[in-house]
């Protein structure tokens, strides 16, 4: 009990040293990402989907799956960058339905989607990096994107669900701060701050680590907070909830919806956390039927 003291109250003061610091100015800026490799072309339907491999000296490798119309329609294509549950860009985007004359980019988390005890514990040493880098490496994709002749670069919206919501805020800010407007926003299914997702998650056992894992947390990752970044940033918001979600505290989830700044539009569904077991497919398929509403009426993409 001394010892989980003494962290939390060590923990807490450098908390309180961090909040009159920037948080921009502890995270790893965007570069100027090089394509490196392109798969083999690969179709779904009407659509194009490649893996593409960017590549910056101090990111590392950037890894996107961008999903195009095919043939390429005359005009030019809105980008979605979706952002969801740990694993591969092809998992986040594989549930979504034909979009249209649209661009749909998801995004390679550089965080494994497990840990296996102390045979994993390096992985753990070289995570820290990983995490802070995600913003610079989603907005370097985003410029990069952007760059291309087929995209429409005043129509690049964030698409966050889950783990995707609690990190869009500080991706949005940097790709803002790096002179590229995030026009459209959804945040589904989140919450803040971080420590009080971990202090409420039933898969961090033993419970009584929860509150001081919290803590350090919330230390570790204050420059990736979402309240740290919300209210600076600009454009169109749709907030997404669960009314009985077991996973987001329903304070937490208060938090994030009012930090999230004006226009906003809130939308609470019945049922848990969202997911994609057989289980929760129908409630997958409204929130992404709303989320398709929201942007179609918001003029962020093209109609489907």
């Amino acid at each position: 009990m001394a010892l989980a003291f003494t962290l939390t109250v060590g923990v807490g003061s450098g908390a309180l040293w961090l909040d009159h610091r920037d948080p921009l100015s502890s995270l790893p800026q965007p570069q100027q990402a090089l394509e490196i490799h392109r798969t083999a072309l690969a179709y779904q339907g009407r659509r194009r989907v490649e893996h593409m491999i960017l590549s910056s000296a101090a990111l590392g490798d950037i890894g996107i799956i961008v999903s195009l119309p095919d043939p390429l329609p005359d005009r030019k294509l809105p980008i979605l960058i979706v952002l969801g549950g740990l694993g591969t860009g092809e998992n986040n985007i594989r549930y979504l339905p034909d979009a249209g004359d649209n661009a749909i980019v998801g995004y390679d988390w550089p965080i494994p989607v497990r840990f296996e005890g102390l045979a994993s514990l390096a992985q753990t040493f070289g995570l820290y990096g990983r995490v802070m880098a995600i913003p610079a490496q989603v907005t370097s994709a985003i410029q990069w994107l952007a760059a291309q002749s087929w995209a429409d670069n005043q129509r690049i919206s964030l698409l966050g669900f889950s783990l995707g919501t609690v990190a869009s805020p500080a991706i949005e800010d940097v790709a803002e701060h790096d002179g590229q407007r995030i026009g459209w926003t959804i945040l589904a299914y989140g919450g803040a701050p971080f420590g009080e997702l971990v202090a409420a998650s039933p898969h961090v056992k033993p419970s009584w680590v929860r509150p001081i894992l919290a803590s350090i947390i919330d230390l570790l990752f204050h420059p990736l907070q979402p309240t740290e970044h919300l209210a600076h940033l600009s454009g169109q918001f749709l907030i997404l909830e669960g009314k009985d979600d077991t996973l987001i505290p329903q304070s937490a989830r208060a938090r994030l919806r009012e930090a999230a700044p004006a226009p906003k539009t809130v939308i609470a569904f019945g049922g848990d956390h969202m997911g994609v077991g057989s289980n929760k497919m129908s409630l997958l398929q409204a929130i992404i039927a709303a989320s398709t509403t929201w942007l179609i009426e918001k003029g962020a993409v093209n109609p489907i």
